[in-house]
């Protein structure tokens, strides 16, 4: 699943024809009087791409090339008390919104979708809610500073994470993935520094990357009902420990290394419960699989 997901990621970003068309829609102009960006997104079905621009100040520009025919974007942002509350919404016509994901994916028509870029800055503290119905998604948190991050696919495939050796400047209080139908990948979830992350998946598929060593504490809440989460471990140096509550119809697969300590509690040989990179997961499994791995 990573690797497909992945290449979906690659080829929207390398997408020149859908770049080539796109024209600004909005934008946030930088102000003294907020520093904060608390940005909420809904799309029933789009592409997009949402990252640092590279020669852009401004805190946040959305450039789109919707075919206005089947979409109807709005946005609206407010100021209050040292934040700007912005809300993009990219409905289709005729859209009932995400209540029903299963019936919007037994109806889902072969179309192509529409094309949308978000652009951060450096200087401002974010807090992300990003809502897609269907399509892909590339969320890229490279260079910037996100205090929370949520992030929800009816039956889109999403890729969030951070570049090789590029930390969240700041630390971030919770990092929050639901799946209905779709699928999402967290990579590089060591530099996301979040203290809490919680993931929810229906019928779809998660994986989160903490493949590589841990440098501060993070505790992860996990339910899964009928998908698949997927969990990279780092292979040494970072204290593990796993509590899981699982059932007769599910399926959990540790990786190498843990010993149970009591019923379904594991630790890894660096366990240290005080320690201050302890990764601490909490997992509650029906009727999926649940699988703690090594990476290749």
């Amino acid at each position: 699943m990573l690797r497909l997901v992945l290449m979906a990621g690659i080829a929207l970003l390398t997408s020149q024809s859908a770049l080539a068309q796109l024209k600004k829609f909005y934008t946030i102009k930088e102000s003294a009087e907020f520093d904060t960006v608390d940005f909420y997104l809904k799309a029933t079905a789009t592409n997009c791409l949402l990252k640092q621009a590279d020669a852009d100040n401004n805190p946040l520009t959305i450039y789109g090339n919707p075919d206005l025919d089947k979409i109807n974007p709005t946005f609206a942002s407010k100021v209050k008390n040292g934040t700007c509350k912005a809300k993009l919404v990219l409905d289709e016509y005729n859209s009932s919104g995400f209540g029903d994901s299963f019936s919007m994916a037994v109806s889902r028509s072969d179309k192509d979708n529409d094309f949308w870029k978000v652009n951060l800055n450096k200087s401002e503290i974010y807090r992300l809610n990003l809502i897609y119905g269907f399509g892909n998604a590339d969320v890229n948190l490279t260079g910037s500073s996100v205090q929370r991050m949520k992030i929800k696919s009816g039956s889109a495939d999403i890729v969030v994470g951070y570049d090789d050796g590029n930390m969240n400047p700041i630390q971030m209080d919770t990092f929050f993935v639901k799946a209905d139908f779709g699928s999402i990948v967290a990579k590089r979830m060591d530099l996301a520094r979040a203290k809490n992350v919680i993931t929810k998946i229906g019928f779809g598929n998660v994986l989160l990357d903490f493949d590589s060593e841990m440098k501060e504490r993070c505790s992860i809440d996990a339910s899964v009902g009928a998908g698949n989460l997927e969990i990279l471990l780092p292979r040494d140096g970072t204290p593990i420990i796993i509590e899981i509550r699982d059932s007769p119809l599910c399926a959990v697969k540790l990786a190498d290394g843990f010993e149970e300590v009591e019923k379904n509690v594991f630790v890894n040989m660096s366990y240290d419960a005080n320690a201050e990179n302890l990764l601490s997961f909490n997992v509650d499994v029906a009727l999926g699989m649940v699988r703690f791995k090594y990476a290749d």
